[in-house]
């Protein structure tokens, strides 16, 4: 990137694609796909059932001596969050606001753009289960559109999502417009795609897996380096992740009947972490790992709510938890409302192992906390690999009630929403569940 004046020019990797960004370019390409504020729904005032999530204040961080006392208090609080529900809250965490609120106007036109747009720029196939999986991540973790009715639900009820996955924002090669081929709106708003997605990856994870060397008795940074951290055009060393535009359209009366109301699907993520942008609309709901009840995360404005997921919770023997959470219809007073969400899946290097083994925790070898004997050896890459084609295929999703037929994997439920029962494994599942062996 070079800049001169008040424009800044981006060259694509392969030398065949230069473009300008100024503002009349912006203010162009925005009045074309009428890239407008987002207008949230106001707060519910139904009682529900919330979880009280605990909160970090980012803003109390700090590296060094001096800060380190405050880095264990903070560390003391995650430890609490990561350890039984899996999910916490961040504010004060460097992203202004209007940062924000701008990528949410962009994020909804994207998602609106109209399907023979949708059409040329798809990240698989236009179903989830035509996919071709030797060739294509598919529209759950592939770059581009996963259009509506790309996944199957229970009785024979397709979503009604809109995404967009972006790949690469930690490399040169997010911005090579040869290799992305991105829509029209999205060239002039490429760098500050980047710059969110960049600061969530190498400020606040950062932070947040600073403090988890403290939970783990590691030292400061052994997360980052080992795991999470970025080497420049290295796509196979390298932490990564991926992000994501997803806008939810309500569904009719009868298909929201058939699904129990659900507009995703209980699931837990294969990542490392997961940030969401926090939002009023009701209707994230997390499962109560100690009761198995349903409650909905509430909203902190301007907030950022993180998860761990599958990878984490693998790496530390179980003792993270990658909880089952899922989407909704919103109570009456917000049906009027879209849920608009900005993501953040963030991943370890592909070939990191995916059992406490290798991270040798001393807090994890004190609390005897071992790699099952079931599991097998697997990097972070085959897991990744074999669960995203597992998310909309009907053979999993078409079960009674809330729970998904059940996939094995390397030795692993591909989904664990029995971890708080101490006589359940694999034997118990198999009794138990349709369990599909891969």
């Amino acid at each position: 990137m070079t800049v001169e004046g008040n424009t800044q020019f981006y060259e694509s990797l392969t030398g065949n694609n230069r473009f300008l960004i100024t503002k009349d370019t912006i203010d162009k390409v925005d009045k074309k796909y009428n890239v407008r504020p987002f207008i949230e729904a106001k707060p519910s005032e139904t009682k529900v059932n919330k979880i009280e999530l605990e909160f970090i204040d980012l803003s109390l961080f700090g590296y060094g001596d001096d800060h380190l006392e405050q880095r264990k208090n903070m560390a003391a609080i995650l430890e609490k969050s990561l350890t039984t529900y899996g999910f916490l809250g961040l504010k004060n965490h460097g992203i202004a606001l209007d940062e924000l609120d701008h990528l949410r106007s962009l994020a909804q036109s994207v998602c609106e753009l109209p399907e023979d747009i949708q059409q040329q720029h798809l990240a698989g196939a236009m179903k989830s289960d035509l996919e071709d999986r030797s060739k294509s991540l598919g529209g759950e973790r592939g770059a581009g559109f996963k259009p509506k009715k790309y996944w199957s639900m229970k009785n024979g009820v397709e979503d009604s999502i809109v995404l967009y996955n972006f790949r690469n924002m930690q490399q040169p090669r997010f911005f090579d417009t040869d290799f992305n081929k991105y829509p029209e709106l999205l060239l002039p708003h490429l760098p500050e795609v980047a710059k969110y997605f960049r600061a969530l990856h190498n400020e606040v994870l950062r932070k947040l897996l600073t403090l988890c060397d403290i939970i783990l008795e590691l030292p400061e940074g052994y997360l980052w380096e080992n795991y999470f951290k970025v080497i420049e055009n290295d796509y196979v060393n390298s932490g990564n992740g991926f992000g994501r535009f997803m806008l939810y359209d309500p569904m009719n009366e009868e298909d929201s009947e058939k699904v129990d109301n659900n507009w995703l699907r209980g699931h837990s993520d294969g990542t490392g972490f997961t940030f969401i942008t926090s939002q009023p609309i009701l209707s994230l709901q997390i499962r109560d790992y100690f009761t198995g009840e349903w409650k909905f995360v509430g909203h902190q404005p301007g907030g950022l709510i993180v998860n761990i997921g599958d990878a984490m919770e693998f790496i530390t023997g179980g003792y993270f938890k990658s909880s089952i959470h899922r989407v909704v219809s919103p109570p009456d007073d917000q049906k009027g409302f879209r849920r608009l969400v900005i993501i953040y899946f963030c991943n370890p290097k592909y070939p990191a192992i995916l059992d406490p083994e290798s991270l040798n925790s001393p807090k994890l070898n004190r609390l005897r906390i071992n790699k099952p004997e079931e599991w097998q050896k697997i990097s972070f890459k085959e897991w990744d690999e074999e669960k995203g084609r597992l998310f909309g295929k009907k053979a999993v999703n078409d079960s009674k009630g809330d729970e998904p037929n059940l996939v094995l994997l390397y030795g692993r439920l591909h989904e664990r929403w029995h971890q708080v029962e101490k006589n359940f494994n694999l034997e118990e599942a198999k009794k138990r569940f349709k369990v599909i062996e891969i």
